[in-house]
């Protein structure tokens, strides 16, 4: 089953066309990439399947609490990593020590227990981006939209982060995962939707496997 379905989405900012009659399908479980040209509309498809921006036509249909983990951390420099990762919970009737239970379960879980009276300014870049990713976790979604989640990171926070990222496969999140760094999403998608220049359409749908690569150089070169 489909756990979040785009159909014929079309998106346009002061009368320019982003988005031209996307259609995909998100199943239960499954993790899926988005790669494309710098500013083609990956982000505004993004905010799309998250509800967070409307389509102009189309339709969303979603089934089950998606959670979008921005490019940009978006962690509040006067919190701590503990702060800002709780902050995620206030909308929500949740007791303070539920609350505690899933923080300490999650930054075990990522490895960064050790960092929460931290302020991002205080620690790596991995580091804020896996507390990002706890304050996602930590509302329990069942879709996770990550936009560029490896952009900035060493090899090392890379390797951490995809592992993070199959582990959460594996348990059933789905995912839909857009970066500009290939052959980190072939290490953690099962297919990959490609998108042309704006206005963005998709123009090829392949799964991640032996010779992906080359055919996604190519088709954005082409296009």
């Amino acid at each position: 089953m489909a756990v979040l379905e785009l159909r014929h989405v079309y998106k346009a900012y002061g009368g320019e066309e982003v988005l031209h009659d996307i259609s995909l399908s998100l199943p239960e479980g499954e993790a899926i990439g988005i790669a494309g040209p710098n500013g083609c509309g990956k982000t505004t498809l993004l905010k799309i399947a998250a509800r967070i921006e409307a389509p102009d036509r189309g339709e969303v249909v979603l089934r089950g609490k998606p959670v979008l983990v921005p490019q940009d951390n978006l962690l509040l420099p006067w919190k701590t990593l503990r702060d800002n990762i709780l902050l995620a919970l206030k909308p929500y009737d949740i007791s303070p020590a539920e609350a505690e239970k899933r923080l300490e379960a999650i930054a075990r879980r990522l490895g960064i227990t050790e960092h929460l009276g931290k302020y991002p300014r205080e620690v790596s870049g991995g580091t804020a981006r896996k507390a990002a990713l706890a304050r996602a976790l930590i509302v329990e979604p069942d879709i996770l939209l990550l936009d560029e989640p490896y952009t900035g990171l060493d090899v090392a926070s890379v390797n951490a982060l995809k592992e993070t990222l199959r582990s959460l496969s594996k348990e059933k999140v789905s995912m839909i995962i857009v970066s500009h760094q290939l052959a980190e999403l072939l290490g953690t998608v099962k297919s990959i939707h490609l998108l042309s220049h704006r206005p963005a359409r998709i123009i090829k749908t392949l799964a991640a496997g032996e010779g992906a690569l080359e055919t996604i150089v190519r088709s954005l070169y082409l296009h």
